[in-house]
Order: structure tokens, then C-alpha cells, then sequence
């Protein structure tokens, strides 16, 4: 039996994390820029948009997992990345296995770093969630899947198959489930593809960190006060990155057999750059705790950084790459029809 209660609500809650992330932005710049009483009022309410951001966010991964655990094949996510024969852990990986699964991942770590800042960074609070809010509202905007006239903004995991497959079974039965999905890529079927997807993107995560400190070290003019909090996050940053490349490196060794590490897959290249990037960062901010110079070029850096990251997510997105990588997508919802 068709099941869209559990599509309707993921979708929904996709559309309330959307909208709370843009009045957590709002609210969080008037509370740095209010006095008194009513910063504390704009404060309590800032946070709480922010929890009601995190549940949502939280609970469109839980609507997405719903769907690929109980094989809900009329859902065209569920259908294109998982079958009844793969194993739990392999279900998992599938739900990162797509584009949309991968930002909801992505959103996720978001969230979990936002709540660690609240809560141990309460004088830079209010700009850096400014800039959280606002990088998870774009993000949030890849799965959104709403049509405004001719734009479709996003790509939504939440759609039915007989809305994205124009087959001739539709017209016969809308209704119609099929008995089994396409399942995971084989070459993803891989131990690693559980492990890796969440370390990487924790990564992408945590470059947001030492970008957001220094934006709001630019907005509030304490030029040289934001190294001090954004260098240990550069470091964290560095070493989850790190050890994501290193995992990506072994499990294309692994895949591809001997050989495979030096015919890596440029997906993996492209995560390579920014991590380059960060780990120049560090040095610079070092540099500058040390001997005050460098400050300009680890803002050039630390910038530059957090440019590659969303970079090296287009190029894996576009599909600019789909005929070279295991793990390439074609489709980023963005058109006009």
C-alpha cells in the first residue's frame, strides 16, 4: 500500500528547517546588536529557533532512514539506492549514497558543531550562529524541492518514483510499488563507504568554524581577536579531513586493487585541495600567534578554504565528473523548465 504520511512529514520538516534557519540568522543579529533586557529576550529566542532548526533537521534524516529501512520502494530515493538484499549497514550507506543523503548528512554535523559553539563560545555566539544559520539555510535549499512557477529550487529525497519516472506502469496503476530497488552501487558495497562518507563530512562540517570566527571577527572589527578561537577548530578540521582523504585513499586501493591509490578517484582529489588549503591556514595562524604577520594571508587562507569545500561539493554534485567517479551525482535541483 502507497505510504506518503512519512514522505509528507520528512518534506514538511525539510520546508521547517529551512524557514527556522533563516529567523535563527535574523534573530541571532538582533541579539548582537541589542542591549540590556532585550538582548536576553533576542538571545532566548535565537536558541530556540535554532532547536527548532536542529529537530527538524534531525527528523528528515530519520524520515529519509524510514523510508530505506522499511523498503518504501514508491519512494524514488529508496528505490535508486537500496534493495531488500543489502545488509543494515549497506542501508546506512545508501542513505548517503545520493545527493540529497549526503546533504542531510552535511546539515547534520552542522547542527551538532552549532550546539558545541552555543554552548562553549557565548562572547562570539551571536555572529558566528549568524553565519551557521545562514550556510545551513543554503544548504537546506539543496533538498528543499519546492517549485516556484518554472524554478525548482532543490532536489527533495522525499519524491515519489511516479513523480520522477515518466513509465507507462503509472498511467495503468499510480499506485504501483515495485518489488525491489536498484540497490548500492557495487563498488560502494564496501565497509569503507560507511565509515568514510561521515568522517568527510564531518570535515566539510568543521571548516565552517574557523570561516564563521572570522567573519565575525570582520563584522564586529576584532581583527586579530578570532584567531585565538578558530585555530584549535582549523586543527580539529585538519585532522577529520585528514583522516578522511586517508580512508577514501586505502578503500580506492582496496576497490580498485593494486594500483588503485595512484589512479585515485578525483572526487577524492578535489577533498584533497581544501585540505591543503586549511593546513596552510593553520600555519599562517600559528605564525601570527607567535610573531603577529601573516594575519592577512590566514584570512585569504581560512576564506579560501571554506570556498574549496562548497567547490569540491559542486564538482561532485554537477556531475562535471560523473563519467570519472564512483561517486559522482548529475542532478543539483537547480533549473528551468
Amino acid at each position: 500500500m502507497l505510504n506518503t504520511f512519512i514522505g509528507n512529514a520528512g518534506h514538511l520538516s525539510v520546508i521547517i528547517a529551512f524557514i527556522s534557519a533563516i529567523v535563527t540568522a535574523y534573530a541571532y543579529f538582533m541579539y548582537g546588536r541589542t542591549m540590556g533586557e532585550e538582548q536576553a529576550t533576542w538571545k532566548r529566542f535565537s536558541r530556540a529557533s535554532f532547536y527548532v532548526h536542529a529537530f527538524a533537521s534531525f527528523f528528515t534524516a530519520f524520515a529519509l532512514f524510514e523510508i530505506i529501512y522499511n523498503h518504501r520502494f514508491e519512494y524514488f530515493y529508496a528505490y535508486s539506492h537500496s534493495s531488500k538484499a543489502l545488509p543494515v549497514h549497506y542501508m546506512v550507506s545508501s542513505f548517503w549514497e545520493g545527493q540529497e543523503g549526503a546533504f542531510i548528512l552535511w546539515i547534520i554535523w552542522n547542527v551538532v558543531l552549532g550546539f558545541f559553539l552555543i554552548y562553549t563560545n557565548k562572547r562570539w555566539e551571536a555572529p558566528v550562529m549568524v553565519v551557521f544559520a545562514l550556510v545551513q539555510a543554503f544548504l537546506v535549499s539543496m533538498i528543499l524541492g519546492v517549485v516556484i512557477g518554472d524554478l525548482k529550487i532543490g532536489s527533495s529525497p522525499f519524491i515519489l518514483l511516479r513523480d520522477a519516472v515518466n513509465a507507462p506502469v503509472f498511467q495503468i496503476n499510480p499506485d504501483f510499488i515495485p518489488e525491489d530497488g536498484t540497490g548500492l552501487n557495487p563498488l560502494l558495497q564496501n565497509i569503507w563507504m560507511v565509515i568514510h562518507p561521515p568522517t568527510l563530512f564531518l570535515g566539510y562540517a568543521s571548516t565552517l568554524v574557523p570561516f564563521a570566527f572570522l567573519l565575525a571577527g570582520l563584522a564586529y572589527k576584532r581583527y586579530t581577536e578570532w584567531i585565538r578561537p578558530a585555530l584549535p577548530w582549523a586543527i580539529f578540521s585538519a585532522m577529520v579531513l585528514g583522516m578522511g582523504i586517508i580512508m577514501g585513499a586505502y578503500w580506492a586501493y582496496v576497490t580498485l586493487n593494486f594500483g588503485g591509490y595512484w589512479n585515485w578517484d578525483p572526487v577524492e582529489n578535489a577533498v584533497y585541495v581544501p585540505w591543503l588549503i586549511l593546513v596552510a591556514s593553520i600555519h599562517t595562524m600559528i605564525t601570527y600567534k607567535k610573531s603577529s604577520t601573516a594575519l592577512k594571508t590566514s584570512i585569504v587562507l581560512v576564506i579560501a578554504t571554506f570556498i574549496l569545500v562548497l567547490y569540491a561539493t559542486f564538482l561532485v554534485r554537477s556531475g562535471v565528473l560523473g563519467d570519472s567517479s564512483v561517486h559522482s551525482f548529475t542532478d543539483l535541483g537547480f533549473r528551468v523548465s
